[in-house]
């Protein structure tokens, strides 16, 4: 099977992957799908360096220079593309590609110890797998896999599957449990509750709550710290903080969860603090929308939320496969329509990514400030933490005093970040405009350098 064939339109969306922050290529045989998850997500990239017997190279093989210069020539910086050459150096990855390599040309026994030092729960991995290989056996001690397409190859059938890794890979045993670290930072003042799926860590500070929404597998394989999504931010301004946390994509659709917000509802919990939002980003942001709807007049800040997953409200919405089959009615169901009990509702989004607008779109009331952040993408808070300017932004949200004009002041940093001067100059060519395309390669140009701008000067 030829690893570099084109990549299918509707792959990436069946990765289930609301993010990728980190790609692998075992062998370098999937450049053009490299550059489709890059355009996409804008992730690191590693070249795993390892020749068809399992042996680790320890002078760079001659795929590595032109794969390199393939992705720095797309526009991808050198300094998220780097070269493993050790088992040492593998790390968790998000996506990892293993075309017409281990499994298929060669043993598949190879490939486990680099799945033993690289898949965390979420990891999503392309992978040939030639019949007779003996790959499934191995492959489905890790995880599960399912068949995207098969091809016949020297009169033997090759399958491409795509193979999404098991729980039981979320963390190593020596680094301590999520159960155990929570405990300790609740304290004799909080609490920690959990379930199979979920789990409540309420940390008591001051009279200011942030409840915030994350996902385990990230925070457990991807932070050094292993702490929620915004734990440092929260208890630097000295704010209590409430951190609901899911054991995988599962948007919180569990109805123990919803019991949980019930419960603290009734017993007063949110009303002994004086202020109080929820904060979240994708997921995150659909159940900070969400949930608020448990206390009534609170803020909320959602960063490229989705309003739901429910396909008779959504019927557009592509991604997110893993969470289709999740309960989207009743209880906390809709977004856009429960977080009609906030006090205000601020949507940061890009109105260029048309899922992420149409479920804007649905969020129509009058306390919902939509704050457009154009060209940034679906990961609109790593751009923006990119830029330096999510805390101001957050801090100002969070403490209530953030207002339009504010929001795009801050956001002209933009003006200089690579990403958003990618976007530009790609939309003006796209539509025909290569005066404007000059223009502004001119001006970036003339201000620093921009690789992906300047190589597409010379063609122009």
């Amino acid at each position: 099977m030829q690893g570099d064939a084109p990549v299918p339109q509707n792959l990436l969306d069946r990765l289930d992957l609301t993010e990728v922050e980190s790609f692998a290529d075992v062998g370098g045989n999937a450049l053009d799908l490299a550059l489709a998850v890059a355009q996409r997500w804008d992730c690191e990239i590693a070249l795993i360096d390892i020749d068809p017997r399992g042996n680790w190279c320890a002078e760079a093989s001659d795929w590595v220079a032109p794969y390199s210069a393939a992705l720095i020539s797309a526009g991808i910086s050198v300094a998220r593309i780097r070269r493993v050459h050790q088992v040492a150096d593998l790390a968790h990855f998000d996506l990892i590609a293993n075309l017409s390599m281990f499994g298929d040309g060669s043993k598949i026994k190879h490939l486990e110890p680099v799945l033993q030092k690289s898949l965390h729960a979420a990891t999503r991995m392309v992978t040939d797998i030639r019949k007779g290989s003996g790959a499934y056996p191995l492959l489905n001690g890790f995880g599960a896999c399912e068949t995207l397409s098969t091809t016949e190859v020297a009169g033997k059938p090759v399958t491409r599957a795509l193979f999404r890794a098991g729980p039981q890979n979320a963390a190593a045993p020596d680094e301590g449990s999520w159960s155990a670290i929570a405990a300790g930072l609740a304290g004799a003042d909080g609490f920690f509750r959990e379930s199979a799926e979920h789990s409540f860590l309420f940390v008591k500070r001051s009279d200011t709550l942030v409840v915030t929404f994350d996902n385990l597998d990230i925070a457990m394989t991807k932070r050094e710290d292993r702490r929620p999504w915004g734990f440092s931010f929260i208890e630097k301004q000295g704010w209590s903080m409430l951190g609901v946390m899911a054991n995988g994509w599962t948007w919180y659709r569990d109805p123990w969860v919803w019991k949980q917000f019930d419960q603290l509802r009734d017993a007063g919990f949110f009303a002994q603090f004086r202020r109080v939002v929820f904060y979240g980003a994708s997921m995150g942001g659909y159940a900070a929308a969400a949930f608020v709807a448990a206390c009534p007049g609170a803020d909320v800040v959602a960063i490229s939320p989705q309003s739901t997953l429910d396909k008779t409200l959504v019927p557009w919405e592509t991604r997110y496969h893993t969470a289709w089959g999740r309960d989207f009615s009743g209880h906390y169901g809709d977004a856009a329509h429960t977080s009609a009990a906030a006090g205000r509702v601020f949507l940061l989004y890009d109105p260029y990514e048309p899922l992420d607008s149409g479920h804007a779109k649905r969020f129509a009331g009058a306390n919902v400030t939509k704050l457009r952040a154009p060209l940034l993408g679906h990961r609109l808070g790593s751009s923006l933490q990119q830029m330096g300017i999510l805390a101001p932004i957050t801090l100002a949200a969070l403490n209530g005093t953030l207002t339009e004009a504010e929001f795009y002041r801050t956001l002209r940093a933009r003006k200089t970040f690579a990403r958003y001067q990618r976007e530009l100059f790609k939309r003006a060519l796209d539509r025909g405009r290569p005066g404007l395309a000059r223009k502004l390669g001119r001006w970036v140009l003339t201000r620093g350098d921009n690789r992906y701008i300047r190589q597409g000067m010379l063609s122009l």
